[in-house]
């Protein structure tokens, strides 16, 4: 029955309309009716309220969204979703970016609800959506018949499962490694993909990481913040810099001192919080590299994440020597390429340091952006000098 239509759902106005123009998450507000035994998680034909056919997709029926749209055609949907599979994958092989990628990034890739992420031998599935838990040995299934992997882990613990009520679970759902270690242009790194955040690594800052090699030379004095398992940090430090590393979880410094000693280089890791850190540290830095988590999980925090984002960005501008460089990231779904600027536009006000932009960033290649789905797009960075 994982396969099976159970029924129909309706939709009116607007939905049925973004419906037809590809947009794949259909909210609440724009269910008319079901029709039909229809359960949380399956599969189900799409309408609008004249009984015209839309698609197929997946009844949520929990948090904000009702559908989420595989197709806007009745087609055999395990099917479809091992073309998607394949297509995603070599997108990835296109961009040429080694053994480890993000290959499915949700609506970006048409099989929104699901991420995919792949460290060498061991894939990691990640789901927001009821249908694809429903399914996710079936999804399993392809993967491996795709790419097959020595080892395929679930990591369903993220923070959008908990906001919606949806279990959370780490386990592993084929082989038995769950460790390894990727490469990423000169530096080295262990993957937890049990313990580690995310799925295990930071696949997204990818090319942000490799930037820091030419930024940073000998002698610079480099500030990691939110460092996690130090992935600027050795960049930097393998080009001679002196860095400091800051991080607030004990696992994420273990981590950083095997990378350290993976790297045969020296950083100074300090276990702090960043602001706390940045209150009390009376050096200057050459480079300073600001990537926290996400201050804006719902729009419902976005004023509190700009305020939060403003007095961090001041601090940290405030430890940068004259003439040096700040990077500084936001992951919120809900603040903007152009928010993010404004706010470290008055972050600089505050600190009363002039800046220059010299560079947007955002995600690697394997993070494509779906313009009908803004938050695919939802890593900023700016680089800028602070005078």
């Amino acid at each position: 029955m994982r396969w099976s239509i159970t029924g129909e759902v309706i939709l009116r106005g607007e939905g049925a309309e973004r419906a037809r123009k590809g947009h794949l998450n259909i909210y609440m507000k724009w269910l008319s009716s079901i029709r039909g035994p229809v359960s949380n998680g399956d599969l189900v034909i799409l309408k609008d309220e004249s009984g015209d056919p839309i698609g197929l997709g997946f009844y949520e029926g929990i948090g904000s969204i009702a559908v989420r749209v595989l197709s806007q055609e009745l087609v055999s949907p395990e099917e479809l979703i091992e073309d998607r599979l394949r297509e995603a994958l070599s997108a990835r092989e296109r961009v040429k970016l080694g053994s480890f990628f993000r290959w499915v990034h949700t609506e970006a890739d048409k099989l929104p609800g699901l991420i995919i992420d792949v460290y060498d031998d061991i894939a990691v599935i990640s789901s927001t959506s009821i249908g694809i838990d429903a399914r996710i040995e079936d999804i399993a299934e392809l993967v491996r018949k795709i790419y097959r992997p020595s080892s395929i882990i679930l990591r369903n613990d993220s923070r959008p499962r908990r906001e919606v009520g949806l279990p959370l679970e780490r386990r592993i759902l084929f082989g038995d490694k769950k460790r390894t270690v990727i490469r990423e242009g000169s530096a080295i790194f262990h993957v937890d993909t049990i313990e580690g955040q995310k799925t295990g690594f930071f696949i997204d800052q990818r090319m942000n990481r490799l930037k820091v090699e030419r930024l940073a030379g000998p002698g610079d004095k480099v500030l990691d913040l939110f460092s996690y398992t130090g992935g600027f940090g050795i960049h930097a430090a393998l080009f001679g810099a002196r860095v400091t590393a800051v991080e607030e979880s004990d696992y994420a410094i273990a981590e950083m001192n095997e990378n350290m000693r993976l790297n045969s280089v020296e950083m100074r890791a300090i276990r702090s919080r960043a602001r706390e850190f940045l209150e009390t540290d009376d050096d200057l830095y050459d480079i300073v590299i600001v990537d926290p988590p996400a201050f804006a999980p719902s729009k419902e925090k976005i004023d509190a994440a700009r305020r939060a984002y403003v007095a961090l960005n001041s601090s940290a501008m405030s430890k940068v020597a004259p003439g040096g460089i700040i990077i500084t990231y936001s992951c919120s779904l809900f603040i903007t390429k152009d928010e993010f600027r404004k706010i470290v536009e008055r972050a600089s006000l505050l600190s009363g340091r002039e800046i220059k932009i010299l560079e947007e960033m955002g995600p690697s290649p394997d993070h494509p952006f779906d313009p009908k789905h803004p938050w695919t797009l939802y890593l900023k960075g700016l680089q800028a000098l602070v005078l």
